[in-house]
C-alpha cells in the first residue's frame, strides 16, 4: 500500500467523560488495524491520530481549529458530546472536513443544514439502529471481540463499536465515490448503505441514521 489516509480521532482524552474519549480512540484504532490488514482503503493505508477536546466546548474549538490549520486532514471521528460535536461541526463543515460523531445524541451536531456532519448513533428522540449496547454479542463481531479481549478491553463499553462503524463508513464511502473528495464522499454516505459492526446503516440528507 502507498500513501495514507488521515482520520483525526477528537474527544476526552481528559476530564469528566474520559472514558468516552477512551471508547472512541479504542474504536478507531481496531477499524483503522482491522481495515488495513485486510488492504486498505484504494491502495491506501487508514492512519489515526488524537486530539483531546476534554469534552469542553472551548477546548473543541480549539481542537476543531488545530485540525483544519494543520491541513492533512480531511475526516474526523468525534466529538463524543453534543455540545462540543455542534461547535465543531459549525467549523468543519465550513473547511470540506468530514465529521462523523459516534457519541452525540443531541439534535445540534446536525440540525444546522451541513453536508458534511453525520453520526453513527441515534438521536436521544428515536430509537434508531445502532441504540443500544450489545454489538459484542453480535457473531458476527467475534474477531473483533476477542482481538479487543486480548488486549484486556471491555469490548461491551458503550461506544466502542460505534466508533469503529464511523472508520467503516469513511472507508466504504471513499471507495463508494473513488476519491477522497470530501464533497463526493458525503454524496456517497448519503446515498449509500453501508454494513458496519453495529448493523447495516443508512443516513437522511441531515447525516442522521435513517430509522
Amino acid at each position: 500500500m502507498t500513501g495514507s489516509i488521515k482520520i483525526a480521532i477528537a474527544g476526552p482524552q481528559t476530564g469528566s467523560t474520559a472514558e468516552h474519549g477512551a471508547d472512541l480512540e479504542i474504536g478507531v484504532r481496531q477499524a483503522v488495524r482491522d481495515i488495513n490488514a485486510s488492504g486498505g482503503v484504494n491502495g491506501k493505508r487508514l492512519e489515526a491520530w488524537d486530539y483531546d477536546d476534554a469534552g469542553e466546548p472551548k477546548q473543541a474549538v480549539a481542537v476543531a481549529n488545530k485540525i483544519v490549520n494543520e491541513g492533512r486532514w480531511k475526516f474526523v471521528v468525534g466529538h463524543m458530546a453534543s455540545a462540543t460535536a455542534a461547535l465543531a461541526a459549525d467549523i468543519y463543515d465550513g473547511e470540506g472536513i468530514i465529521m462523523i460523531t459516534p457519541g452525540a445524541t443531541g439534535p445540534e451536531p446536525t440540525d444546522r443544514g451541513y453536508k458534511l456532519i453525520f453520526r453513527t448513533i441515534g438521536l436521544d428522540s428515536t430509537q434508531g439502529p445502532a441504540d443500544g449496547n450489545s454489538f459484542d454479542k453480535d457473531p458476527e463481531n467475534k474477531e473483533i471481540v476477542e482481538a479487543l479481549k486480548t488486549h484486556g478491553i471491555d469490548p461491551s463499553r458503550p461506544y466502542i463499536f460505534r466508533a469503529y462503524a464511523a472508520v467503516q463508513v469513511i472507508a466504504e464511502g471513499i471507495k463508494a465515490a473513488g476519491s477522497e473528495d470530501t464533497e463526493r464522499v458525503a454524496d456517497a454516505i448519503h446515498n449509500g448503505k453501508f454494513k458496519t459492526v453495529i448493523g447495516t446503516l443508512s443516513f437522511d440528507g441531515k447525516g442522521d441514521l435513517r430509522v
